[in-house]
């Protein structure tokens, strides 16, 4: 699959990958506002950068699109293999 290609489902991917690091954050002793999305994601994002769970973007590509578009990836790949958003 190449880096930029679309996946199937993201905007699914990246509602469970909100759910997901939204959970880890909290186990983490963070407590992420309930904010509108696009703060929710770049919170996400940047609580995901720093645990070292996904590699930060280049700074001229950190807009909304290419943070869901990573959330959406790092979320595919920590999925199991039979679950239906993959």
């Amino acid at each position: 699959m190449s880096k930029t290609a679309k996946l199937r489902n993201e905007d699914k991917l990246v509602k469970k990958a909100l759910e997901i690091g939204g959970k880890m954050a909290k186990m983490q002793g963070f407590d992420l506002p309930d904010s509108p999305q696009p703060l929710r994601v770049k919170a996400i994002y940047l609580f995901l950068v720093d645990a070292k769970q996904i590699a930060p973007l280049p700074e001229s590509k950190l807009d909304g699109a290419n943070i869901k578009h990573r959330l959406a990836l790092w979320i595919h790949k920590a999925l199991p293999d039979n679950d239906p958003l993959k």
